[in-house]
Formats: structure tokens, C-alpha cells, sequence
């Protein structure tokens, strides 16, 4: 056994399971199983703490004998609760050859108080590197260690359970080994000191809130291999300034970057075809970002709240947009709607105050209540071209730029056409004409463009531009 120089010992070396594994059920959690603050308010306050534990000295705690591979007992998290320990002032070291699991996997929130170190004040440090068959750290292990600073993992390690250094406010530190393939829910949930965690290869998927509510969090790199990201994983970050998704990407889960009042942008990877509900809502900071071509979908609430968000341009395959999603986006003054899109939810631009340029499509079947609610400058452009509400307004200008835009794309046609024949410059215009079949004169836009040429008698300078004009 080895002890720091000048650190008083304190020796485990017998009935090491039952100093692991019993306890008393006199604590209760800080966080709830949906990972919130529990509002029982079992902290203990400054003046509860003893004189004893105040005045406590450094000490270290060496296991280096036998240590059951399933621990059941909690003897040692009642002696490392102890107030006349302090905060902070213990540090672990547990060096078993032979032990493969600490905790549980299966605790769950009535299970919490016999999790191995629950709520031990008391850990300043930890160091696990002596487990060298140690895999797993089961659900909760660390949970509510609030003086902890860091922790040293095996190699060997591969799998972090449910809320495992949870509360864990003081946690500044920790090196995931390369072989962790699986992170649990809310592993990090509520850890205000951690600035940077860079995630293992391996990790694929993201469990529920993994980093949510990490105050100090201001980068996370993030794994090639990563497919899948849980609802609420950076929720509430507020120093998470910018996040990278890697390619592989194609998930992600509701409340994802909420409330990251920091965040400024975000690259979002080609293969995301689906936005969930809220996922950046109240990113207050978020000026920019470019949605991939492939999203066909953006859920509910999606941009609500981002008040510094000025424009975006939404991908040609987007078909539906639920509620509320650009909702309190009070700098947004543009947002280009793609022609394929056919469903829009209640409120979907309701008081975006700045908004003065959105085209509806003709595609656009179904709108919600109260799209434009609150867009004062939709509401006056729309009155002062005639109009008494916002969305005959918006479908008239849709159909003024797609006219425009046609005529456009037709008459750079035409002259291809004339440059690229022979003849008189009549005989040229006959052909360039005889290129736009007569049957697609149904269509409107053809048609107007086939009437306006012959009228003109094929010259499109004297003819249809001056009637494009009209358009732009």
C-alpha cells in the first residue's frame, strides 16, 4: 500500500466488499430521474457543516487488496460522507487487478443511495488506473461528488452508465479511454466546471442529455463514427459557442442545443434529413446556419427564441414545417420557402417584427393559425400594396418572382437558341421559336411566354423584355 507523503491513511484491506457496498438510506439525490434539480432541497447549507470537517486535513484512501468484482456494499461511501472529512479534501485510489464493474448498471432512481460513491463530498480526486480489468462504472457511481476535480480511467474501460459523475460541479477533467464505446443518459449531466470533453472513436450515439446543463462547456469533439444524437444533449449550455457535426450524422433528437444562449453556429452534416422539436430554441447568439439539402422536415419550435437570427434559406426538399418554428426570431428579415413546401403549423413566424420578404408557394396547402401574427413589417408592405391580410400579399409576390424567374430562364433559352442557328436573322428566330413546343402551351407561363414572342415577331428585345421588366 502507498500513501502521499504527509497524508494521514486510512487503510482498507479487509471485508473490502462490505466497506464498498453497505450503507445507510439517510441521503436523497440532488437530481431526479429526468435529471432535474430535486426540489426536496436535501443539501446541506454552510452552517451544517461541522467545525471538524472544516478544519479537516488532506488525507488519501488506498485499496490495493481483494475488491469484490460486484460490489454490494456501501461502508466506504459512509465513511467518505462523513462531515468531519470536509469537501474535498480525499482523494481515492483504487488499484484491484480483478475488478471488472463498479456499481450497478440496473440502479435506478429508487436505487440511487446504494450507488458505491453517492454523494461523497469529500473525493477530491479519483484514481482508477490500478483496475486494469475494470470495464464498466455503473449507473450513478459518481453522482453528486460535488468537490470532485477529476478522475483517472483505465484503459481498459468501455462503458459509462446512467448519470454517473451527475452533479459532479466541480469536475473540470476527464480523459475518456479510447476503448469507451457507450456513454448513458445524462453522464454529465449538471457538471458547471467542465469546459472540454473530447469523445472516444468508437461512441456512435448520444444518449438523453448527455452534456445538458455543463455552464462552462465551451467545445466537444466529436467522433467520425458519431450516427446519433439523444433529445436534450447540450441543452442548456450556455458557453457552447460552436459545434461541428460529423458527415454521418443523420439523427437528431428534440431540445438538442436549447438554451446554448452562446452558440453562434453550427455546421450540420449532408445526411440529416430531419430537424426535431425545438433543437435550437432560445439560442439566442445563432446568426446563421446552413440547413443541409436533404432535410425534409423541421419540427416544431425549431428556431424559437433566436432573436439574432437574420436569414435562411430552407432546402428545396422541405415539405412540412411544424409550429412556432421561427416564433420570436426578432431579426429575421428574410426566409426563402421552397417550392415543394406544402404543410406550415400555427405561428410558424409569429412576431418576427423585422420579416419583410417571404414568398408563399403555390404548393403550400395547409397553413396553421396565425402564421404572421405580430410581423409588423409584413403587415404595413402588405397595406401599402393593397392588400388586407399577409398571405395574399406573400402568394401574390410568389407568383411575381416565379413569373420572373421563368421568363428569365426562357429567354436565356430563346437567344441560345437564335445564337446557335443559321440563316437570316428572321429565318434564326424561327427556329430559336419552333425549339418550345406548341403543346405545352397549357401552361400558363409557356404559354404567355409562346404569345408574347409571336406578338413580338420572335424579337425578344422589343418584345418579352420589356415585359420582364414589369417583374424586377
Amino acid at each position: 500500500m502507498s500513501v502521499d507523503a504527509g497524508a494521514q491513511e486510512i487503510v482498507i484491506d479487509e471485508d473490502v466488499d462490505n466497506e464498498l457496498h453497505s450503507g445507510s438510506e439517510e441521503e436523497s439525490s440532488e437530481v431526479d430521474n429526468g435529471g432535474w434539480v430535486d426540489s426536496s432541497g436535501e443539501e446541506e447549507s454552510e452552517g451544517e457543516e461541522s467545525s471538524e470537517g472544516e478544519e479537516a486535513e488532506p488525507q488519501e484512501i488506498v485499496i490495493d487488496e481483494d475488491v469484490d468484482e460486484q460490489i454490494r456494499s456501501g461502508a466506504l461511501r459512509n465513511r467518505l460522507q462523513d462531515r468531519a472529512l470536509g469537501k474535498g479534501n480525499i482523494t481515492l485510489n483504487i488499484r484491484d487487478p480483478n475488478i471488472t464493474i463498479i456499481g450497478d448498471m440496473n440502479i435506478g432512481w429508487d436505487g440511487r443511495e446504494g450507488a458505491p460513491l453517492y454523494r461523497c463530498k469529500s473525493l477530491l480526486r479519483v484514481d482508477l488506473k490500478g483496475c486494469t480489468k475494470l470495464t464498466q462504472l455503473g449507473n450513478r457511481a459518481f453522482e453528486g461528488c460535488s468537490s470532485l476535480t477529476s478522475v483517472s480511467l483505465p484503459d481498459g474501460l468501455t462503458q459509462l452508465g446512467w448519470y454517473v459523475f451527475s452533479g459532479c460541479s466541480s469536475l473540470t477533467n476527464v480523459a475518456l479511454p479510447d476503448g469507451v464505446t457507450k456513454l448513458g443518459n445524462y453522464v454529465f449531466f449538471g457538471c458547471d466546471s467542465l469546459t472540454s470533453v473530447a469523445l472516444p472513436d468508437g461512441v456512435t450515439k448520444l444518449g438523453y442529455g448527455v452534456f445538458s446543463c455543463c455552464s462552462s462547456l465551451t467545445s466537444v469533439a466529436l467522433p467520425d463514427g458519431l450516427t446519433q444524437l439523444g433529445n436534450d444533449v447540450f441543452m442548456d449550455c450556455p458557453s457552447l459557442t460552436s459545434v461541428s457535426l460529423p458527415d454521418g450524422v443523420t439523427q437528431l433528437g428534440d431540445h438538442v442545443f436549447m438554451e446554448c444562449s452562446s452558440l453562434t453556429s453550427v455546421s450540420l452534416p449532408d445526411g440529416l434529413t430531419q430537424l426535431g422539436e425545438q433543437t435550437f430554441m432560445e439560442c439566442s447568439s445563432l446568426t446563421s446556419v446552413s440547413l443541409p439539402d436533404g432535410l425534409t422536415l423541421l419540427g416544431d419550435d425549431v428556431f424559437n427564441g433566436c432573436s439574432s437570427l437574420t436569414s435562411v434559406s430552407l432546402p428545396d426538399g422541405l415539405t412540412q414545417m411544424g409550429g412556432g418554428v421561427f416564433t420570436d426570431c426578432s431579426s429575421l428579415t428574410s426566409v426563402s420557402l421552397p417550392d415543394g413546401l406544402t404543410q406550415m403549423g400555427h405561428y410558424v413566424f409569429y412576431d418576427c417584427s423585422s420579416l419583410r420578404s417571404v414568398a408563399l408557394p403555390d404548393r403550400l396547402t395547409q397553413m396553421g393559425d396565425r402564421v404572421f401574427w405580430g410581423c409588423s413589417s409584413l403587415t404595413s408592405a402588405a397595406n401599402s400594396a393593397g392588400f388586407n391580410d399577409v398571405a395574399p400579399y406573400l402568394r401574390d409576390r410568389y407568383k411575381c418572382i416565379t413569373l420572373r424567374k421563368l421568363f428569365l430562364r426562357l429567354l436565356g433559352k430563346y437567344n441560345q437558341a437564335v445564337n446557335e442557328a443559321n440563316g437570316t436573322e428572321a429565318e434564326k428566330n424561327a427556329i430559336a421559336l419552333a425549339n418550345f413546343p406548341t403543346d405545352n402551351s397549357s401552361t400558363l407561363d409557356v404559354g404567355l411566354f409562346l404569345q408574347t414572342m409571336n406578338a413580338s415577331g420572335g424579337d425578344g428585345v422589343k418584345g418579352l423584355v420589356g415585359y420582364i421588366l414589369k417583374f424586377v
